[in-house]
């Protein structure tokens, strides 16, 4: 055999060795994640600070006086923000999820004096700063801060239009589903999507866990890949878990 072929064959093996391997630690030296199923149980003593809150700005149900706006505010310090999308090795078909995080969500809630629906002339939203997105792997990270283009689109806003299912009869401590619609801005686009919702009151907290699905083509996103050898879904899944706090 020439020098030269044996020379390139062994080289392209190495390359070849060198892909496999880095995608078998890509998937095999890593925990299996999935969503949230209940929202965040809210801190004892965050319950017993808003359970003593002025009797003025709080009465025994939680809501200020009549013909007030109740401002609920994000704690930034107890929220998350999370993406989970299918990857898959394609060589051998091995399945896997990937998991990024962040704690750097702000926002707040406008609800009417009884608490029951959103305040007029109000904007209630959360916005996610998607720049220190982390998961398990810091190479993924690097792609999906790219695929994003965070240095250009840094966060993410979601602004509520709608709620549905809710429930004012169901008392304080009692979990309930819901859903919230609203416009989704994403990568510089804006979509209307809606979140099926778990949440429930204590006290003058809110703990909710939304979850949503959007593809990545409706957003100008173009999924990020490793060296051809993982596949990557064309869905992700969102999750917000929020922990907000009567103002």
């Amino acid at each position: 055999m020439p020098i030269m072929k044996l020379v390139l064959g062994s080289a392209a093996g190495l390359v070849l060795l060198a892909a496999a391997g880095a995608a078998g630690w890509w998937f095999l030296i890593r925990d299996d994640v999935s969503p949230a199923t209940e929202p965040a149980q809210i801190p004892r003593e965050l319950v017993q600070a808003t359970a003593s809150a002025s009797p003025a700005a709080v009465d025994s149900s939680g809501t200020t006086p009549a013909g007030g706006v109740l401002t609920f505010t994000v704690n930034s310090d107890l929220s998350e923000a999370a993406y989970f999308v299918d990857e898959e090795l394609a060589s051998i078909g091995l399945p896997s999820t990937a998991k990024g995080t962040t704690n750097e969500v702000s926002g707040a809630f406008y609800l009417t004096a009884d608490g029951t629906a959103l305040a007029p002339g109000t904007s209630s939203q959360f916005t996610v700063d998607l720049r220190n997105l982390t998961s398990d792997k810091s190479m993924r990270d690097g792609r999906v801060q790219s695929a994003l283009e965070t240095s250009r689109y840094p966060s993410a806003t979601f602004t509520i239009t709608g709620v549905s299912g809710y429930s004012p009869a169901i008392p304080e401590g009692q979990e309930q589903t819901l859903q919230l619609t609203g416009i989704l801005d994403l990568h510089g686009v804006q979509r209307e999507t809606t979140w099926e919702v778990k949440a429930y009151r204590q006290g003058s907290a809110i703990s909710a866990l939304a979850t949503t699905t959007v593809s990545f083509v409706d957003f100008n996103v173009t999924a990020p890949t490793f060296a051809g050898l993982v596949s990557i879904d064309d869905k992700a899944t969102l999750q917000v878990q929020l922990i907000a706090q009567l103002a």
